[in-house]
């Protein structure tokens, strides 16, 4: 049985294409599907693992929607930290965002 899509906040789109992969999106993945759940947050923080996003020089990129905040560099051991920051405390992490959208 899935998720309960009705509990779901936030999607984390963790790009895993060939690019990021080669700089260490599995890893990125693991950690922030680890993150989430040890901060009790998997049931309103659903990750999507993606194919390439066209952003290949920001990877790992990890979008969060629908706040519409692109993250780049998000290595695994700045995941716990996107976590905290971004997910718990609904405080951005500023010096590793590259695109925020305005809606």
């Amino acid at each position: 049985m899935g998720k309960d899509l009705q509990k779901v906040k936030r999607i984390a789109f963790i790009c895993n294409g060939n690019s990021c992969l080669n700089k260490g999106a599995e890893d990125t993945t693991v950690q922030l599907r680890a993150a989430i759940t040890a901060n009790d947050l998997h049931d309103e923080v659903h990750t999507v693992r993606t194919r390439c996003t066209g952003q290949c020089e920001h990877g790992p990129v990890v979008f969060i929607h629908p706040d519409g905040t692109w993250y780049k560099e998000m290595l695994a051991e700045r995941t716990a930290n996107l976590v905290k920051c971004h997910l718990l405390e609904n405080i951005p992490v500023e010096d590793a965002i590259f695109f925020q959208s305005n809606s």
